[in-house]
């Protein structure tokens, strides 16, 4: 493949990688993230008081994911190539509540056991796609400087 169509093939990737993204994050607002006994919590309420857990503990390392996006979407809005690795910890963080059994229930104050359900999949998969257009953001940079060209012969 030649040159010119490697950068193409790049340039739309991640711009098809950010889009999607921006659709599965939009999305997981709507669904529900969270099932406990009685309890559904949906996407849109977790963005907005998901802070309020603040801590050091999983589902406020969770929701600092948020955070990360936010960043990692002005880093390709701008393309911003010596910032992609503000994106890394987003899949990292995002995992965390994975590994959780149960979330605290404030009004019999105990423990419920939950499920995560379509909104926190969705949201996930919206932190792999902007990591994804991340990364490849600085390839396609990357292969655009001098030095790689020298240094590879693309």
């Amino acid at each position: 493949m030649h040159i010119r169509q490697k950068l193409f093939f790049l340039n739309h990737s991640y711009n098809t990688a950010f889009v999607l993204s921006l659709l599965c994050y939009t999305l997981s607002m709507c669904f529900v993230s969270v099932r406990a006994d009685n309890l559904e919590i949906h996407g849109f309420f977790l963005l907005l008081f998901g802070w309020m857990s603040f801590g050091l503990n999983s589902y406020f390392l969770c929701w600092l994911a948020n955070i990360f996006y936010v960043v990692s979407a002005c880093v390709v809005i701008r393309k911003a190539k010596s910032l992609f690795w503000l994106s890394l910890p987003m899949p990292i963080l995002g995992i965390l509540l994975f590994f959780c059994e149960t979330i605290p229930n404030y009004e019999t104050g105990q423990d419920t056991k939950f499920s995560l359900s379509t909104g926190y999949w969705l949201w996930y998969v919206a932190l792999l796609l902007m990591t994804l257009a991340c990364i490849l953001l600085r390839v396609r940079n990357a292969r655009k400087e001098p030095e790689y060209s020298r240094r590879f012969g693309a």
